[in-house]
């Protein structure tokens, strides 16, 4: 009774250890299967029709630059056949065909965002900077101070305009002044110092800003850095105008009023004056008739009377 009583136990511990071993394998291989096949309902209208619907490959995690994509952060939802966006991918298996190699996200991605074409690496890729630079264009680095970098609140994926600041000589004489121009507007950062994660928020001191131009823009900066200094300013997001900007040196620093100088004017002709008619000079005679008295009113010519008229009005006054 004992041996069969011990057979018996160790059959029964077998058995119990196999079928634990088969329900933990049934277990994974339906959770691999819930991960690669969720899907969610395929929307209804107002009317109870049915809308045709194509799955897509989203995000089932927050994805950030340079995670490796798996079947454990990817899920299929139903989306509206007239609403999938360019480059999405239709399955999982078609994302990742390569198993051998990893495939990594190239920008970041939310929750339940389509994964598309540019969002990502291909096989064997890698979450490094040449992923981002735009066709045609090259990332080159240029040294910055905390005060020429904005304090560090220039980040990846902001637009920035770059003013060169340098000594120059006058024309008239070898006296030496300060001179500044806007070199480049518009230029995309890439990264500053290591980082190029475009989901930065915390501002920090770096010593170098790497911007996405292009080669003969590249010539620029670097010659730039060797003749004067850099400095940036931090642009307006989606802020894209480019404008004629004027080159500013020592001397515009102050507003110096001039004295205004006095436009010169043709003298005035002096005026003819008219010299004043010669008023009419009258005398008043008095005539004496016996008793009658009479006042008459002669005007007086400019000839000199005779002597003789001259005695004869006075006695005629003297009457």
């Amino acid at each position: 009774m004992r041996v069969n009583t011990l057979v018996t136990l160790g059959a029964s511990a077998a058995f119990g250890i196999l079928a634990i071993v088969l329900a933990r394998g049934w277990i994974e291989g339906a959770v691999e299967n819930e991960f690669s096949n969720k899907r969610v309902t395929a929307p209804i209208t107002a009317t109870g029709s049915i809308i045709e619907t194509t799955p897509i490959v989203v995000a089932d995690i927050p994805l950030n630059f340079g995670d490796v994509l798996s079947y454990e952060n990817l899920r299929l939802v139903d989306m509206p056949e007239g609403m999938i966006p360019e480059g999405a991918y239709l399955s999982i298996e078609d994302l990742l065909f390569d198993t051998t190699q990893q495939t990594v996200a190239l920008s970041r991605m939310n929750y339940n965002e389509a994964v598309l074409g540019f969002k990502i690496s291909g096989p064997g890729g890698r979450g490094s900077l040449s992923a981002l630079i735009s066709e045609g264009k090259r990332a080159t680095a240029i040294r910055v101070t905390d005060v020429a970098g904005v304090a560090g609140f220039v980040l990846p994926g902001d637009s920035v305009d770059i003013i060169y600041t340098r000594d120059a000589q006058t024309r008239r004489g070898a006296d030496e002044r300060l001179v500044s121009d806007v070199l480049l507007q518009n230029v995309k950062v890439l990264g500053i110092d290591q980082n190029n994660n475009s989901q930065s928020a915390t501002p920090s001191v770096v010593d170098t800003v790497t911007v996405e131009v292009t080669n003969e823009d590249a010539q620029k900066l670097h010659l730039a850095m060797d003749e004067g200094n850099l400095s940036l300013t931090l642009r307006r997001v989606g802020e894209l105008n480019v404008e004629k900007q004027r080159r500013i040196t020592s001397d515009n620093l102050i507003n110096r009023h001039k004295p205004k100088s006095q436009k010169w004017r043709k003298p005035v002709a002096a005026a003819k004056l008219t010299p004043p008619k010669p008023t009419d000079q009258v005398a008043n005679i008095t005539i004496i008739r016996g008793d009658d008295r009479d006042e008459v009113s002669v005007a007086m010519e400019e000839t000199s009377l005779p002597a003789a008229d001259v005695q004869l009005s006075n006695e005629l006054a003297g009457g």
